[in-house]
């Protein structure tokens, strides 16, 4: 798991996004800026492409655009953020540490 501590986000215009149905991005950086993954977020309909962990590190997954608010919620409002790589099923995710109940989030 690699902490998040900055993030940057990118929205895609016109009819076709980033030209092949991609709407937006964000990009994850650990505390000393250095990228540590991507999320990509795609049209409803899109065949998504396969989550990654690339030679240099960096955690690269897809989701569709309806989560969009979701991730940036949790990124705005949540501490600590983490992304990761799951070598057993070839995925990523992002999310956090276990919190108390009753925090009043």
């Amino acid at each position: 798991m690699k902490e998040i501590k900055r993030y940057a986000l990118k929205i895609f215009g016109g009819p076709k996004g980033s030209g092949q149905g991609k709407r937006a991005s964000i990009y994850l950086f650990n505390k000393d800026n250095h990228a540590i993954g991507s999320i990509d977020f795609w049209e409803e309909g899109t065949t998504l492409p396969a989550d990654a962990l690339a030679d240099n590190g960096l955690i690269q997954f897809s989701l569709f655009m309806n989560r969009y608010e979701d991730v940036v919620d949790m990124l705005r409002n949540e501490s600590p953020v983490f992304v990761a790589w799951q070598e057993s099923l070839k995925n990523a995710y992002i999310g956090t540490s276990q919190e108390p109940v009753g925090e009043g989030e």
